[in-house]
């Protein structure tokens, strides 16, 4: 099986579950364990890049948080996990409790890195992603190969992908899957989580952008967003209308602005369009810490 995992703090950590692979505002760590293959997503740089933080939790399945330094940068990660309440495991090294209650996050593991693999391969996915008719690949990065040509990187996000398949990007052009690598092997079919190289014939890479979306249907991009929103209890009276945020969203991120709150329901304005489904997951961003202080579920 595969599996994604954000590490948002500790490289050292991220090392230690996988080679380093490919690098833009997340880096992504491979380790192939077992009959297993374990993808860590860790933020390239946590200071400066807060959207590369969000995009690496939101693509994951499950969050290991190291617990090696207490400072402001795991609280603002204690934060955003609370919000999205994915599978959390602690590493053993300081005491948290307390921390993780006070953030929200109610269900948690804690483990000693010698455990880790082995629990992180103990997940199971939901089902109904794993049997999804529909396809869909997010995708972070595309090139040219010489004697290939266009070639995308992109996580397995419902159903899966086989060689020959056509996909449709968000402009409604088809890609045609010519072929399929994954850990540096050629393979047939790549199932949920799978982080494959695609080889494509119908759009060339420049054509591309970070964020793209792959799938059975074209998603289009859409410059508005309605959704469900959870605002940590940590942060009170942030968000008002009018106000403007950053927002990322699957591989995306683009500014926003507050049009209208209504309850738990708000409807955002973006500075660009972006593709996205019902039921995708986001948060929101703002200056000061906990900068991912508000998680939203497109309705």
């Amino acid at each position: 099986m595969h599996f994604v995992i954000a590490v948002p703090l500790d490289k050292e950590l991220a090392s230690f579950i996988g080679k380093k692979g490919s690098e833009n505002s997340i880096t992504f760590y491979n380790r192939l364990y077992g009959e297993n293959v374990v993808v860590a997503l860790a933020p390239s740089s946590i200071d400066d890049k807060p959207y590369g933080l969000a995009q690496s939790m939101l693509m994951s399945s499950q969050i290991v948080i190291s617990t090696a330094s207490i400072d402001r940068y795991f609280g603002e990660v204690l934060v955003a996990a609370g919000l999205l309440e994915k599978r959390v495991i602690f590493t053993n090294d300081n005491e948290i409790g307390n921390l993780a209650k006070s953030a929200g996050i109610a269900a948690y593991e804690i483990y000693g890195k010698e455990e880790l693999l082995d629990k992180i391969v103990d997940f199971k996915p939901k089902q109904e992603l794993i049997d999804s008719k529909e396809k869909r690949v997010d995708l972070d990065k595309a090139f040219v190969v010489k004697g290939v040509g266009s070639v995308v990187l992109g996580i397995v996000s419902k159903g899966s992908v086989a060689v020959h398949d056509t996909l449709y990007a968000s402009s409604g052009k088809q890609a045609f899957i010519r072929s399929i690598q994954s850990q540096d092997k050629d393979i047939e079919l790549a199932p949920l989580y799978t982080r494959v190289g695609l080889a494509i014939k119908g759009i060339e890479a420049d054509e591309i952008e970070k964020g793209e979306i792959f799938a059975s249907s074209a998603i289009t991009p859409k410059d508005r967003i309605s959704a469900k929103l959870k605002v940590s209890g940590i942060v009170e009276g942030e968000l008002k209308e009018g106000s403007s945020y950053g927002l990322a969203i699957n591989f995306s991120f683009t500014s926003c602005f507050v049009e209208k709150i209504e309850g738990s329901t708000v409807e955002l304005k973006l500075d660009k369009p972006l593709p996205f489904e019902k039921g995708d997951e986001f948060f929101l961003i703002r200056q000061k810490q906990p900068r991912l202080f508000a998680k939203g579920v497109v309705l």
